[in-house]
């Protein structure tokens, strides 16, 4: 980095956010970091001069957050925004793309990562950990999917994720499992589930799987073994 850079971390983890201030220490040309833990903060910390880099923490406040990166956008539309998210989750990546993400950092990176996609956002570009890269192709794969008209009928008519959703329930996972392995919330794999039987015209999770083994979308062992 070779412009002198105010950088500003919404969090809602103060042990994060030492650990983000100490791998930012070594940088030279970082003369700031300052955090925010509301809005209020953000409103603060926006104002004049206005931080060129902030950094996004999408940890258990996630909505909290996403609240306040929109809120940075509007009052400093030029920073560039980076977000530390879980490795798994195309709904948060989503969510945070959406909201301005122009940088994609693990939460299991280290501090390489987070520099790395430092320079590269004040250099004009965007960054993803390569952590991250497969969750970014399904989210990718999720936004083109649901952006084409669905003609088809029965499987053919579901989503990406409502696929990923139907297979891992005709494998006999319960819904609060389900959104823990995607990495979404309870109530939007109630709304997968409810929109799939309505799709394929099921009235309950034995039709799920019975559908699933009758069209070979998982061995009939399985399904036997289910029952």
């Amino acid at each position: 980095m070779e412009q002198a850079v105010r950088v500003v971390m919404i969090h809602d983890c103060p042990f994060l956010f030492e650990g983000v201030r100490a791998i930012l220490a070594g940088e030279p040309s970082v003369r700031k970091v300052g955090e925010a833990r509301n809005a209020p903060d953000v409103l603060v910390l926006c104002s004049a001069p206005p931080p060129e880099v902030v950094i996004v923490d999408l940890g258990s406040s996630e909505s909290e957050a996403l609240r306040m990166l929109e809120q940075v956008k509007e009052l400093c539309a030029d920073a560039h925004i980076v977000v530390l998210i879980e490795p798994c989750g195309s709904q948060r990546m989503r969510a945070a793309v959406t909201a301005g993400a122009q940088g994609l950092v693990s939460r299991n990176a280290g501090g390489d990562q987070l520099r790395a996609a430092m320079r590269a956002l004040l250099r004009g570009q965007c960054y993803v950990d390569p952590e991250l890269a497969g969750v970014l192709m399904t989210t990718v794969a999720m936004i083109c999917e649901e952006a084409l008209p669905h003609t088809d009928t029965g499987y053919g008519a579901l989503t990406v994720r409502e696929r990923e959703v139907f297979r891992l329930l005709a494998n006999g996972m319960t819904n609060k499992s389900i959104a823990y392995e995607l990495g979404i919330s309870h109530k939007t794999v109630q709304t997968h589930h409810l929109r799939i039987m309505r799709k394929l015209d099921l009235h309950d999770t034995v039709d799920l799987i019975r559908y699933a083994a009758t069209t070979g979308l998982i061995e009939m062992e399985e399904w036997v073994a289910i029952r």
